[in-house]
C-alpha cells in the first residue's frame, strides 16, 4: 500500500466498533448529533476525508476507491479489526468501495442518500421535483444552465462556497446549509475551492467504482435511508436489485443533509440494522 496522507480521527465511547464517514464539502462534526449518541453503546470513530477537516491534502487521490483505502489503512492502524460502516453522500460510496474491498471487516453497512456514480452518472436538478429555499436562492444568484447541469450536487456546492467567500448574503437558509455560519463557514467554504482548484478531486469524484458484479460480496445486512427530496433515488433502487441483504427506508419531508437535521429518524434505523 502507498503513503496515505494523515487523516484527523477521534473515537466517542466504548463498545462494538461503528465507523462514520462523512460527504464531500463537510468534516467528522457532520457526525455529532448522530455519533455523541452513538457512543453511549458502541465506541465510535470519526474522521476526516482526505482534504477535509483537519487531514492533509495530496494533489490527488480523491476517488472513492482511493479514500476506500485510506480507511482501511486507518482501521488498521486504530487496530479496528471489524466494525460497523456507515456512509453519507460520497462517504457512503466510500463506504461502498471499502466493504466490497474488505467485506470480512464489515459486520453492517449503511448508506445514506449515497449517489454511486457506477449506478447513476450523472446526477441532475430535474432528478427531484423539490429545490430547498436556499438551492432556489443559490440557482437565481449563480445564473442559468442548471437544467443542463450534470453534477447539480456539485454545482450547488461549488456556488454556495464562492457566495460565501465572496459575502454574498442569500437572504435564506435551510436547516442545514452547507458549510456552516461565521468565520468557520469561511474557512471551511475556502478549504473546499481549493480542494476543487487545487487538486484532482472535481475529475476523480467521477470515477466509477466497483462494477456491480463485485456488490454480491456483500452479505451483511445493509440499510439503505434516502432523503423523501433525494435525488439519488436511481442509485438507491439499483443498490436494492443488487445488494443481497439491503432494506430501504426514506425520511419524508427532509433533503440530502438529514443525518444532520433528522438525527432520530438515523439513529431509529441504525439500531434496528445493528440488531440484525
Amino acid at each position: 500500500m502507498t503513503d496515505r496522507p494523515k487523516l484527523a480521527h477521534q473515537q466517542l465511547g466504548a463498545g462494538p466498533d461503528i465507523v462514520l464517514v462523512h460527504g464531500l464539502g463537510a468534516n467528522r462534526a457532520f457526525w455529532y448529533p448522530v455519533g455523541t449518541q452513538l457512543a453511549q453503546r458502541y465506541r465510535v470513530t470519526l474522521y476526516d476525508l482526505r482534504g477535509h477537516g483537519y487531514s492533509e491534502k495530496p494533489s490527488k487521490g480523491y476517488t472513492a476507491t482511493e479514500q476506500a483505502d485510506d480507511l482501511l489503512d486507518l482501521l488498521d492502524r486504530l487496530g479496528i479489526e471489524r466494525a460497523a460502516l456507515v456512509g453519507h453522500s460520497y462517504g457512503g460510496a466510500i463506504a461502498l468501495e471499502a466493504a466490497i474491498a474488505a467485506p470480512q471487516r464489515f459486520s453492517h453497512l449503511a448508506l445514506l442518500d449515497t449517489r454511486v456514480q457506477r449506478l447513476q452518472p450523472q446526477l441532475r436538478l430535474s432528478d427531484v421535483d423539490h429545490l430547498t429555499a436556499f438551492e432556489q436562492a443559490v440557482a437565481k444568484q449563480d445564473g442559468d444552465g442548471w437544467d443542463e447541469e450534470p453534477e447539480v450536487g456539485m454545482r450547488f456546492l461549488e456556488a454556495a462556497a464562492r457566495h460565501k467567500v465572496a459575502g454574498i448574503e442569500l437572504g435564506v437558509r435551510d436547516a442545514f446549509t452547507p458549510f456552516g455560519e461565521g468565520r468557520g463557514g469561511i474557512r471551511a467554504a475556502k478549504q473546499w475551492l481549493a480542494l476543487l482548484d487545487g487538486t484532482s478531486l472535481a475529475a476523480d469524484f467521477r470515477t466509477p467504482g466497483a462494477d456491480v458484479v463485485q456488490y454480491a460480496k456483500l452479505t451483511m445486512p445493509c440499510l439503505l435511508q434516502y432523503a423523501g427530496h433525494t435525488r439519488a433515488g436511481r442509485s438507491a433502487d439499483a443498490l436494492m436489485r443488487y445488494l443481497p441483504d439491503a432494506r430501504f427506508i426514506d425520511v419524508p419531508q427532509a433533503g440530502h443533509f438529514f443525518p444532520a437535521t433528522h438525527p432520530a429518524a438515523v439513529l431509529s434505523e441504525l439500531d434496528a440494522l445493528l440488531n440484525r
